[in-house]
């Protein structure tokens, strides 16, 4: 399915799983989408935990 090792891959792994808040969920203490730059920026609230925990279920799925 996919490349599951090299340094690469375990550096975003192990960033991934060092910067796990106690409750699951990770921070994403900035604007994450650009809208209009200088005008306005927007923040999806669910970006901080959605993609984490999506990126390490393929990295689960493709090492199994």
């Amino acid at each position: 399915m996919g490349c599951t090792d090299g340094p690469a891959i375990e550096k975003g792994v192990r960033f991934l799983i060092d910067r796990q808040s106690p409750d699951g969920t990770w921070e994403d203490p900035l604007w994450n989408g650009t809208g209009f730059p200088r005008v306005f920026y927007l923040k999806y609230h669910l970006y901080a935990k959605y993609f984490p925990l999506w990126a390490l279920g393929v990295y689960r799925s493709a090492s199994a």
